[in-house]
């Protein structure tokens, strides 16, 4: 149903700052966080026209991982709950939307605030 993350380069260049002020290596334990902080807003994700040109993508098994259907399972019950839609499209949609959002909460909260929301350091995962 989904084969890769499309990120914008503004979201590219979050996960940049973000990494450099969590010292969390790799992008895909970023997004996971953000995904499931948007998530936990119960407002629709804002539908909007995303660019992705100078962007980057993450393979769905890497931004996954173990807990792949865990995730689309989320996502499904998201894309139902907003749009009243399952599709492969919507479902895909809803993940953009979502880790756009979430990434763009991270990065604008304050150095110990975000300390506190992130994964330390040893449990952040060994995928790139």
């Amino acid at each position: 149903m989904i084969d890769r993350l499309r990120l914008t380069a503004g979201a590219k260049q979050q996960l940049i700052t973000l990494k450099r002020r969590t010292g969390i290596e790799h992008y895909n334990v970023l997004c996971r966080h953000a995904l499931c902080l948007s998530l936990a807003n119960p407002a629709p994700a804002p539908d909007e026209h995303l660019q992705f040109a100078n962007g980057l993508e993450i393979d769905w098994k890497t931004f996954a991982g173990d807990a792949d259907a865990t995730y689309l399972n989320l996502l499904i019950m998201r894309s139902l709950a907003d749009d009243g839609d399952a599709s492969a499209a919507a479902v895909r949609r809803s993940l953009t939307q979502h880790v756009h959002r979430g990434l763009s909460y991270l990065v604008s909260r304050q150095e110990s605030m975000l300390a506190s929301s992130m994964p330390n350091k040893q449990s952040s995962g060994n995928a790139k």
